[in-house]
């Protein structure tokens, strides 16, 4: 919605295919927590303080081009949206969250609250579009995409039948393909389609999937972004998308459902996730942890949303309870002796957190993914570029449709609705120089 704007306020029309049936969308940024941060920063920080925070986030594997676009232009969105009518506020004491959109989340277990700041946001954007002459084709999901002369020839489906829309330019940003088994199963792992689908129903890659079949090369593509929640969120509302666990994974002692330790890797909880997300048996995983843990890491969440204690018990979530670690054991489904080999070998590792005295708890848990990382290779500008580095012209991608943005061994994430943003408007620009070349 940030290029359909930008593109409209350049003076071009613009026709925008929305997958979701609801004013205002249905994608990952209406049910997003409305930080606005690009690796951390602020987006009006330094630049080079932004970039360097870019290759810190990623372990260097952010595309160096791309890098240095979202560094220069992330400052251009906080007056964009401001002007647009965005209302945003600092959340917390973190700087990061110095840019939230207000009325803030809060991390109500309801997966769709249009009063709310991030929902009032995109509302306010699919208003302005309409108003200044925009057309959004509702409830349709994009089938093909064809160069026809010219001209693009995009075709959809949607309730009321299929269509056609031809242009000049298309940019591409269909949200990641989180909520494809079969994409999942492909490129993440063979049983990532278990996960909790913690993010937008309206994210299949559609997108991704028509711009490697024109060609596109993909980059970044295995990595997700997340958080590991109570496995009761696979059935209940209540508890998606917050409360999270993972400071609890990240100090406790995760095992599996035979009782075998799983070694949590650094002190990321991203990285954490896909790691979860790859095994085997992604709803196997329960968290093991003492009393001190329950009263420090999880009464904070640094979101400013619901913190674990106590709102995972007070929304229905299991949370088992023993005074020795014994008696926690048949809870969890496991023997003590399983369980104490696991947190004797959970204690033997370097740098990690001995549990302490009793009573001992346990969580039964679940990776949920957010969004995909990776997607379609994009150069600075935006433009999808082929396997041989040349650009596919015409065809541009921003938001989780654009590889090279976030990725890397430690999570490599650097804010969703920051880097969707400002590709938005970098690909607004391009597209728009792309049309008066062509005219």
């Amino acid at each position: 919605m940030v290029a359909a704007r930008r593109l409209q306020q350049l003076g071009l029309g613009v026709v925008v295919i929305e997958k979701g049936d609801h004013d205002g969308g249905l994608g990952n940024a209406v049910i997003s927590g409305g930080l606005i941060h690009l690796a951390w920063e602020p987006p009006d920080a330094p630049v080079h303080q932004k970039r360097r925070r870019l290759d810190e986030e990623t372990d260097g594997e952010i595309d160096p081009e791309v890098a240095d676009a979202l560094a220069e232009r992330a400052s251009e969105i906080i007056p964009w949206l401001l002007a647009e009518g965005v209302e945003m506020r600092q959340k917390t004491d973190a700087a990061y969250t110095k840019w939230t959109l207000y009325p803030f989340r809060t991390g109500t277990g309801r997966r769709l609250d249009w009063g709310l700041g991030p929902g009032r946001s995109l509302a306010r954007l699919y208003t302005s579009f309409r108003d200044a002459g925009g057309r959004i084709v509702s409830a349709a999901a994009a089938s093909s995409l064809a160069r026809d002369g010219d001209l693009w020839r995009l075709s959809y489906s949607a309730a009321e039948g299929g269509g056609e829309v031809s242009a000049r330019a298309v940019v591409v940003a269909d949200g990641g393909f989180q909520a494809n088994r079969e994409m999942l199963t492909r490129y993440v792992g063979p049983n990532a389609g278990l996960c909790l689908l913690r993010g937008a129903t309206t994210g299949t890659g559609d997108g991704l999937r028509m711009l490697l079949g024109l060609g596109a090369a993909a980059k970044g593509l295995g990595r997700v972004y997340g958080h590991v929640v109570a496995r009761g969120a696979l059935a209940s509302d209540e508890l998606w998308p917050f409360p999270h666990l993972d400071e609890l994974c990240l100090q406790g002692v995760l095992v599996d459902r035979h009782g075998e330790l799983r070694p949590v890797p650094g002190g990321n909880a991203v990285a954490l996730v896909t790691r979860l997300a790859r095994s085997e048996d992604p709803r196997g995983f329960t968290v093991v942890f003492d009393q001190e843990l329950w009263e420090t890491a999880a009464r904070h969440d640094p979101f400013g949303m619901a913190a674990v204690n106590p709102d995972l018990p007070g929304r229905g979530g299991q949370l088992f309870e023993a005074a020795r670690l014994e008696g926690l054991a048949p809870q969890i489904g496991i023997t003590p002796a399983r369980l104490l080999h696991a947190v004797r070998g959970h204690e033997a590792r370097p740098d990690t957190r001995a549990l302490g005295d009793g009573p001992f708890y346990a969580c039964p848990a679940v990776p949920g993914i957010t969004f995909t990382m990776g997607g379609a290779a994009i150069d600075a500008g935006a433009a999808v570029r082929s396997h041989d580095g040349a650009r596919l012209p015409g065809l541009f991608a921003a938001g989780s449709a654009a590889g090279g943005v976030h990725g890397g061994p430690n999570g490599g994430y650097v804010g969703g609705l920051a880097a969707a943003a400002t590709l938005g408007l970098i690909a607004a620009d391009s597209a728009a120089d792309h049309v008066r070349k062509e005219d």
